[in-house]
């Protein structure tokens, strides 16, 4: 009989624990700027060791624009949020997370969109917003104004009712600001819809305007709650046929 031992190494390496939170501003008005939940992130490097170059980690953007990771090393990072709809920034060098650590950012956004509102008549909403650029020289070119629809409270690019009877409604801009605009720093108001919607269903809504960098990501409105009454109705003839199908 032959009998194999094997030699057990005991991993003494202390499991992640440390925190790292904070905001994401908007510099105009000094508030979160609003996302869709884990659309885009901030890069951490991790410097404490400098034997080799390190790889990148992303620590996600959630829909109120805060953001919280419990399971860090500690050490000492640099930081960058990147790939969201904001005008480049800086690295922000040498952060040290050691225990409860709160980093925020102040970024510059492309585009803001105003005066948001929604409107439900029946089984029809309709939603309403002027954009806003206050920085247009070297501005991308404008690519679209989108309806957001979702059932949960989750609304944007990474969670939306994804059906032709919206998406159809987007406004396609595809041209400079001048173009679409002119010298103006706000537009006129942009209309999307009527949008059919269900009774007896509450919807989240939102819209998003986008440029054209290499992103593509969406600048948001806030979060309107909208309550279709269960007993709403509209000329069933409006209403495409498959859309009470498709809506789920």
């Amino acid at each position: 009989m032959v009998s194999v031992t094997s030699c057990l190494k005991t991993d003494n390496w202390d499991a992640p624990d440390v925190r790292v939170h904070g905001r994401i501003i908007d510099s105009y008005t000094g508030e979160n700027l609003l996302s869709s939940q884990g659309d885009w992130g901030i890069r951490i490097w991790e410097r404490t060791w400098t034997a080799s170059t390190p790889n990148n980690q992303s620590l996600s953007v959630k829909q109120d624009g805060s953001y919280n990771n419990s399971k860090l090393f500690a050490g000492t990072y640099d930081m960058l949020p990147y790939g969201g709809p904001f005008w480049p920034v800086d690295t922000v060098k040498g952060v040290v997370f050691d225990g409860n650590t709160e980093q925020d950012f102040t970024v510059t956004p492309y585009l803001r969109l105003t005066d948001f509102e929604a409107s439900l008549n029946g089984l029809k909403l309709v939603l309403k917003c002027r954009l806003n650029a206050p920085i247009r020289a070297g501005l991308p070119n404008l690519v679209e104004i989108k309806p957001f629809l979702s059932l949960t409270t989750f609304c944007g690019a990474t969670n939306f009712i994804d059906i032709p009877e919206y998406n159809n409604q987007r406004k396609q801009i595809n041209k400079s600001w001048e173009d679409e605009v002119g010298g103006a720093e706000t537009s006129n108001v942009y209309t999307i819809g009527p949008l059919p919607v269900k009774a007896g269903y509450t919807y989240y809504v939102r819209m998003g305007a986008n440029v054209n960098d290499a992103n593509r990501k969406y600048n948001y409105t806030e979060i309107i709650k909208i309550e279709v009454p269960a007993d709403a109705q509209n000329n069933p003839d409006e209403i495409p046929d498959n859309f009470l199908n498709n809506a789920q």
